[in-house]
C-alpha cells in the first residue's frame, strides 16, 4: 500500500482580530509547502485503533489527532463501525513548530478513509467534523491557499498558487500554541483594506510584511532565546521576507533565487549547526 502525503503549512500572515471567550478570530493566509509526513493505514483485527510514530520527530502518545479522529468517524459512520486500524507515520514536520503536521495528520487520514469506504458527507460537513478534532484540520482537506477571515474552520479558498521558494528554520523548540495565546495581550484593528496579489510577488510580500504575526511577541516572552535566531535571520543578505509561522516556533524566509536560498542554509549551518533547516517551495 503507497504511503500517503500529509503535507505542513505556513502561514504568510497571521493577525489576531478578536477575542471570544476562550477562541480567537483570525485574519491570515495560509500556503501548503512540500514537507510533509508520510501515512500508511491498514486495518487491523484488534478491537482497537493503534498508531504508530517512526521518524526524526516522532512521538510516544496516544492521545493525538489521528485517534480522537478515528473514535469520532467510527461513532458518525456505520460502514466503519466495528474496523479498527493500524496507522504509521513518519514524522518529518517538526513538532510544535507552526508547520500544522498533527493537523494535517487528521485531515490526511481522514480523507483516505472517506474515499476508501467511498463515506457520503459533503464538504461543508467534513469541515464541522475535522474542526471537532481541531480548528486548523480543515484547512487540509485540500491543497488550496487559503484564506481565514475568523475561527480557523471558517475560511476562503483562493484560486492563485504565489509560487515561492522558502529556507524554513526550526530552532528545536516546541513551542505549546495554548501558552503562546495565553501571552497575547494585544488585539490588532486592522480594516483589511490591503489586496493580495499572487501574480506580483514584491506586492504580496509586502502584503504579508504589513500584517506580520502576531504572535511572534508572545513566542518570544515565552522563548527569549528566538530573539537570538531573528538577529542570525536579519544578517542573511537577498531575503525577500522574513516570518514565524503560525504559534512558532519556526521561522520561513524567501528568497527569489536557489542561489540565494543556498547560501542561506549554509550560513546558518555554519553559524549554528545545531538549527533544523529545510529548503521547500509552496505546492
Amino acid at each position: 500500500m503507497k504511503n500517503i502525503k500529509s503535507y505542513a503549512k505556513i502561514n504568510l500572515f497571521l493577525k489576531i482580530t478578536r477575542r471570544q471567550k476562550n477562541f480567537h478570530k483570525l485574519y491570515s493566509l495560509i500556503v501548503q509547502i512540500n514537507l510533509y509526513d508520510e501515512i500508511l493505514i491498514k486495518e487491523n483485527k484488534r478491537k482497537e485503533n493503534t498508531i504508530f510514530f517512526f521518524g526524526k520527530y516522532k512521538t510516544n502518545t496516544q492521545n493525538n489527532t489521528v485517534i480522537n479522529l478515528l473514535r469520532l468517524m467510527k461513532k458518525r459512520f456505520p460502514t466503519i463501525k466495528s474496523k479498527n486500524f493500524d496507522v504509521y507515520i513518519k514524522k518529518n514536520i517538526p513538532n510544535g513548530s507552526g508547520l500544522g503536521g498533527a493537523s494535517s495528520n487528521a485531515a490526511t487520514v481522514f480523507n483516505f478513509i472517506k474515499r476508501k469506504y467511498k463515506l457520503q458527507i459533503s464538504e461543508k460537513d467534513s469541515k464541522k467534523l475535522l474542526a471537532k478534532i481541531g480548528k486548523d484540520c480543515p484547512l487540509f482537506l485540500n491543497q488550496k491557499v487559503k484564506l481565514i477571515q475568523s475561527f480557523g474552520e471558517q475560511f476562503k479558498e483562493l484560486k492563485y498558487n504565489p509560487k515561492l521558494n522558502m529556507l524554513l528554520i526550526y530552532p528545536n523548540l516546541s513551542l505549546s500554541t495554548k501558552k503562546v495565546f495565553s501571552k497575547l495581550k494585544k488585539i490588532s484593528n486592522i480594516s483589511f483594506k490591503k489586496s493580495i496579489n499572487f501574480r506580483d510577488k514584491k506586492k504580496l510580500l509586502e502584503v504579508c510584511k504589513y500584517y506580520g504575526n502576531d504572535l511572534l511577541n508572545p513566542a518570544i516572552k515565552i522563548a527569549p532565546k528566538l530573539k537570538t535566531l531573528i538577529n542570525l535571520i536579519s544578517k542573511i543578505e537577498d531575503c525577500n521576507f522574513y516570518s514565524m509561522t503560525g504559534s512558532g516556533s519556526a521561522f520561513f524566509l524567501i528568497f527569489s533565487k536557489k542561489k540565494s536560498l543556498l547560501n542561506a542554509q549554509k550560513m546558518i549551518k555554519k553559524q549554528r549547526s545545531s538549527l533544523w533547516t529545510k529548503i521547500v517551495k509552496t505546492i
